[in-house]
Parts: structure tokens; C-alpha cells; sequence
């Protein structure tokens, strides 16, 4: 087993627009139980976490969330640290800022960064991989999980892997290999389809899904060296936390640290220089990131707690529409009939939902707004909530 102590941090923000108006600004996906599971994501992120903690994980999100996940985490039953962010900056000063919190407490502490809102079925498949990847973190390494891709997505960055075909030599490979892990060559944005079909037939690529796991201090030295500034601001209110001038600290330097993702923060200029490894994760990974994914999900005939479905390819808490020719699923409380429809309803209003002929539809009621989205069309949501501002509808975001 790894010997430096583990504490996972959770970076619990993001618009969630696609997956509105679930998901608002007040109350955000990550709040959201999209599974029927009874739990949030937020608090499926924690059980996960929690047999692999060392130290209780650091949530980092929003002061405008900031009580309703700690309530959450009250409810979880599980142990949490919240650190309030006065105002979104990116994953990169929210990392850096909980591994200075750690480095602080813990100076040979590994970290790992998890968002809040993804699904993972297969929980000890994660908790093997996320221990390869502090082994490999303990080498010295910035280390990822890199998910073995199905299809040629273009809506899922990719990483380059070391592999048979393009490996380096050398003790220091031999020594990350034994980890389970693999050098990284380079991370490549959203491709195009033809791209993403050649990186599928490589072999060589690995979806990126946004986790990391290094050494506090590692990480916090490595961003002096590229950007120093917000390592130095990081720390600096890290030391501040908990006295006279915490308050002082977050407003006055906060607002000035870098607004820059970890990918292109570090993740990026270190793997150029050999310091990044990837972990092949051998786990279902989702990050539900618009309708479309949640209805795939939906069908999978697998809780995304884990747990088996039923035959007919339900999962819990999540009612199947019997009607003719139908594939109907419903998250919620809604009456639904139909005839001749493949869709997904969410809704818990008291309106009865009558579906006729429609095929690939997301149907979504809440009190103050009714969606009907074609989920072949899922991205663009994004760009409906959007105008919804010079609309003068800017309260229902």
C-alpha cells in the first residue's frame, strides 16, 4: 500500500447549464440526485472517497453553495472540510489553494482531485486505480486516470500514453510501470470525429475525465515554476485560514490569482517535460454532461450505486412506462402514459405527461419551466440558457 498519507479534494462547482433547468445556478448538478439513488452526486463523490481517505477530503466550492454542501455532507454521514471560494476561478487556484490547506498540516501528504458531479459504477475498480495512481504519485510524479475510451467522442479531451508501440526505457519507466501507471506523452483537446476515430484505433489515447493525483508540495512547486504568482497566493491564504485575517486574505487575493484549468496549468507543460503518468482506470465513468448521457445512463439496466438492475433493464429509482412499443423511463414522481415513444421524463409536478410518437426525447417539468429537447441535439442546450438573460428571463437560470 501507498505510505504518504491521502486526502482527496473535491472541486464542487461549474454552471451545469446542459442539464438545465435541473441543474441552476442556485442549485447546481453536483446538488442533484440524477439517479434515483437517493443520494446527490456530490454525496456518491464522498462514499467513494472515503474508505481511501487518510485525512477527511476538502471540498472546495462556491460561498453561494457553500451551506447547502455542508448540509449534504451532514446528511451523508460522511466527514468533509469546506473551504468557501468567494467567487469561480477555475480548478486550478481551487486545487492549489486545498494543497496548500494540506501542505500546511500534512507536508508529504498526496492529494487527488475529483469533481463532484461524475457517476462511477464500479467503486473498488476505482479504488484500485486511484491506489496505482498514489504509488505512482509517491515516484514524484503528476499522475491522472485515464479512461479507456469506447467510441471516437469529440465531447472528451484525450491523453497520449507510453505504450508497447512508443515506449521509453530506462529505471525510472520500469519503476512508474511497476505502479500500474504509464508516462504520459502529451494531452490533446476535444478533437474532431476523424481524429478522435484515429486515436481510438491507435491504442495510445485515454479519455481525460479530470482526475489527478500528486504530492501537495509536488504540485504547489511545480506551479511556482509556471505560474508563481498563484502558487505563492495559494499558499499565502492557506496560511491565513482560520486567524484575524482570513476574511482579508480571500478578498483581497483571491480575486487576483490566475483563472486557469490544471490541465493547461500543469498538466500539460509537465507531461512535455516526462513528469506526468497515467493510470488506465479499469471502472464505467460518466460525467453526465447533458441530457443525452443521463438517458444513456438512465437505460444501462445498472444502479450507478452500484448495485444490480432489474431484468427489464430498470434501475432503481428510476420507473419504466409500459405502454405499446415503448421505451419510456421516468426519474421522478410524474404520470407518464405513452404510445410509440423512446424518451426520458424527469419531473415531479402533478401534471399528468401523455408521450406520443416521439423518439430520442428529453422531457424535463418543473414548476417555472418545461424543456423538450431532442437528445441528439444536447450540446446546444447550452446555448438556450444563454439567451435566457436578454430575454429577461435571467431568474430561471
Amino acid at each position: 500500500m501507498p505510505e504518504m498519507p491521502f486526502v482527496p479534494v473535491i472541486p464542487a462547482g461549474g454552471a451545469g447549464t446542459r442539464l438545465w433547468p435541473l441543474s441552476r445556478r442556485s442549485h447546481p448538478k453536483f446538488l442533484l440526485d440524477l439517479t434515483g439513488s437517493g443520494s446527490s452526486l456530490l454525496q456518491q463523490t464522498l462514499a467513494r472517497l472515503a474508505p481511501l481517505s487518510d485525512l477527511p477530503p476538502i471540498v472546495v466550492t462556491g460561498t453561494s453553495h457553500a451551506a447547502a454542501v455542508e448540509d449534504q455532507i451532514a446528511a451523508s454521514g460522511f466527514e468533509a472540510r469546506v473551504i468557501a471560494e468567494p467567487s469561480p476561478r477555475n480548478s486550478m487556484p481551487a486545487i492549489a489553494l486545498a494543497a496548500a490547506v494540506v501542505e500546511r498540516e500534512q507536508p508529504d501528504a498526496v492529494i487527488g482531485s475529483f469533481a463532484a458531479d461524475h457517476l462511477i459504477v464500479d467503486t473498488e475498480g476505482f479504488a484500485r486505480s486511484v491506489t496505482a495512481a498514489r504509488r505512482a504519485a509517491e515516484l514524484g510524479y503528476l499522475v491522472t486516470l485515464g479512461i479507456e475510451p469506447t467510441h471516437p467522442a469529440t465531447g472528451f479531451g484525450y491523453i497520449e500514453q507510453r505504450t508497447a508501440t512508443n515506449a521509453m526505457d530506462g529505471h525510472d519507466a520500469a519503476a512508474l510501470r511497476s505502479t500500474g501507471a504509464r508516462p504520459v506523452v502529451r494531452f490533446v483537446e476535444k478533437p474532431d470525429r476523424a481524429r478522435a476515430e484515429e486515436f481510438l484505433a491507435s491504442g495510445d489515447f485515454l479519455w481525460n475525465a479530470g482526475m489527478f493525483v500528486v504530492g501537495a508540495t509536488v504540485l504547489l512547486d511545480a506551479l511556482s515554476q509556471q505560474i508563481p504568482s498563484l502558487a505563492e497566493g495559494a499558499r499565502s491564504i492557506a496560511a491565513a485560514l482560520g486567524t484575524d485575517r482570513e476574511e482579508e486574505a480571500m478578498a483581497g487575493t483571491w480575486p487576483a490569482l490566475t483563472s486557469i484549468a490544471i490541465d493547461h496549468a500543469l498538466a500539460e507543460p509537465l507531461a512535455a517535460a516526462g513528469r506526468v503518468a497515467v493510470v488506465p482506470a479499469g471502472f464505467d465513468w460518466d460525467d453526465v454532461g447533458d441530457f443525452r448521457a443521463l438517458a444513456r445512463q438512465l437505460r444501462a439496466g445498472t444502479d450507478l450505486t452500484g448495485a444490480d438492475g432489474a431484468s427489464d433493464g430498470t434501475v432503481a429509482g428510476v420507473n419504466r412506462v409500459d405502454g405499446p412499443d415503448c421505451d419510456v423511463r421516468v426519474l421522478g414522481t410524474a404520470h407518464v402514459d405513452a404510445v410509440g415513444s423512446r424518451a426520458t421524463v424527469y419531473g415531479a409536478t402533478h401534471r399528468h405527461v401523455a408521450l406520443v410518437g416521439l423518439d430520442g426525447v428529453s422531457i424535463v417539468e418543473t414548476d417555472d419551466v418545461l424543456l423538450v429537447l431532442a437528445d441528439e441535439h444536447a450540446q446546444d442546450l447550452a446555448t438556450l440558457v444563454g439567451r435566457l438573460p436578454e430575454a429577461g428571463l435571467d431568474h430561471l437560470r
